[in-house]
């Protein structure tokens, strides 16, 4: 209850923030694999996650938010319930060419232990800590009640799990051919396979932005989600659903359950006074639903962003 008193009271503080004003998209940003980046842009990249985790926070002002980075963790944690297993889960999380790696984490470039361009390797010692690379002894703050308590960035490679996310996997999603359909596959398959078979930090559904992997994975299933639109664009660009509120009981599958290296659910307790901020005059997924961003910028819709290469998002994968 004291996660959604806190996501209450910032969505009040941040109400100002819900009309978007955007300029014209006239030149689209693109989107590669990372294999696919020189050594100067890898270490470009890490770099600018670095800075995010030293530069003071400024959008945020809460006893548990120190960094910039902080800021972009709080902003999922305080509402996980609200954007997984439920219609707004793609269009919220809006390239890491996962299936190269599935089966041996461990030989991915992604986690090179010795190179300066990677995201460094595994997790050691009896807190399976990162130790190596350049987020070394990283230290997190936020956890998954909002709470504040200082841990090491974890991961326990699980390739069993990732492996959940192959071809094969993609593929099924891909043929499905309504958006809810799309999005169970696509949250309950590939999704769960990143988050549980990096684990550590990952495994937890609130706070797994903590580690910098999150944010190519989330980029990688937005990749799918708009290639998966470019199969029947003038059908797929306006194409959404799904509730507001978690149904968990509902359909097959669901994110692995269990214990470290699987993908364990917050508990959750949805207040229906959500699906009245969401501006959906229901508790129906639609492109009115407004996607909130703690104040770190201007609250967006649906609408806005299903087209990847539109006015908001402005980008192009390849």
């Amino acid at each position: 209850m004291r996660l959604q008193a806190l996501f209450v009271g910032i969505l009040a503080a941040s109400a100002e923030a819900a009309t978007l004003h955007r300029g014209r998209c006239t030149s689209r940003t693109p989107r590669v694999p990372w294999s696919t980046l020189t050594a100067a842009e890898k270490s470009a990249y890490i770099q600018a996650d670095l800075c995010l985790l030293s530069l003071p926070a400024q959008s945020i002002d809460s006893d548990v938010v120190s960094s910039r980075w902080d800021e972009l963790v709080y902003s999922h944690a305080a509402q996980v319930d609200y954007i997984h297993e439920v219609g707004a889960f793609l269009p919220w999380h809006r390239y890491w060419d996962e299936p190269l790696d599935a089966g041996n984490l461990t030989a991915s470039i992604m986690f090179d232990p010795e190179a300066d361009t990677s995201f460094g390797g595994n997790g050691t010692g009896p807190n399976s800590c990162v130790q190596d690379g350049p987020f070394a002894n990283t230290t997190l703050h936020i956890q998954d009640d909002l709470s504040y308590t200082e841990t090491c960035l974890r991961r326990i490679f699980d390739d069993k799990q990732f492996s959940l996310g192959a071809q094969s996997a993609v593929d099924e999603c891909m043929a499905k051919e309504t958006f809810i359909d799309f999005w169970h596959c696509i949250e309950r398959g590939p999704h769960s396979a990143g988050h549980g078979g990096v684990a550590g930090t990952m495994i937890s559904v609130a706070v797994s932005p903590g580690d910098p992997i999150f944010w190519l994975h989330h980029t990688y299933l937005d990749k799918l989600f708009s290639d998966w639109q470019s199969q029947n664009l003038t059908t797929r660009l306006t194409e959404i659903g799904g509730s507001n509120l978690q149904d968990l009981t509902a359909g097959e599958g669901g994110p692995p359950g269990g214990g470290e290296g699987n993908f364990t659910v917050q508990p959750s307790d949805p207040d229906p006074r959500f699906v009245d901020y969401f501006n959906d005059g229901g508790n129906v997924t639609t492109l009115n639903h407004t996607l909130w961003s703690a104040g770190i910028m201007a609250n967006a819709t649906i609408a806005d962003v299903m087209d990847a290469t539109g006015d908001y998002v402005c980008a192009e994968y390849s």
